[in-house]
């Protein structure tokens, strides 16, 4: 006998536990676990028949938002000034410096040595003043690595208080008037 069969071949149902597009091939009923409904964002959840935000999976997406904004701002370069002259300061240029101001204490620096500040002039240093250039860029760091700290600290707990998952993934990270 003949019967009419469910097709539902070229059409795109979602997986209800990952949300992934899933593409129907063959004649037949849905797959189990799947909707016709798409979900509105990768942070989605199926639950009652419908997609509704997840705020667990939108707190955690903007706390690793923050965690990668405060990478970003630790690997940065904050310039600084010692002595009227500007110098970077960074990750960076904590790591050129280091091993110049090793050989300065040793007292071998070369004959006519310099370093180049942050307006790129060449600038000729004793080993005092390389001692004391190496000292003012780790005090600037720690400054500026407190502030940081104390910023995506600030930006975590006033995300953690929001109530809604939309409201999470509209928080805008970075500083206070960015």
């Amino acid at each position: 006998t003949w019967s009419l069969k469910e097709d539902h071949r070229g059409e795109t149902v979602y997986d209800t536990q990952t949300g992934n597009p899933v593409y129907i091939s063959e004649p037949g009923p849905l797959p189990e676990n799947t909707t016709t409904l798409a979900p509105a964002s990768a942070i989605d959840k199926f639950e009652n028949g419908q997609w509704v935000a997840d705020l667990a999976a939108a707190l955690s997406q903007k706390h690793e938002e923050i965690n990668a904004w405060r990478d970003r701002q630790e690997n940065g370069n904050y310039p600084f000034t010692l002595n009227g002259r500007r110098w970077d300061c960074g990750k960076a240029s904590q790591t050129r410096l280091s091993p110049v101001v090793a050989v300065a204490r040793e007292g071998k620096l070369p004959l006519g040595f310099f370093w180049t500040d942050a307006d790129n002039i060449d600038v000729p240093m004793t080993a005092d003043e390389l001692i004391s250039l190496e000292a003012a860029m780790q005090q600037n760091m720690v400054a500026v690595g407190f502030k940081i700290h104390e910023r995506q600290r600030q930006m975590k707990e006033e995300v953690s208080k929001l109530t809604d998952a939309q409201a999470v993934l509209d928080y805008v990270v970075g500083w206070s008037g960015d």
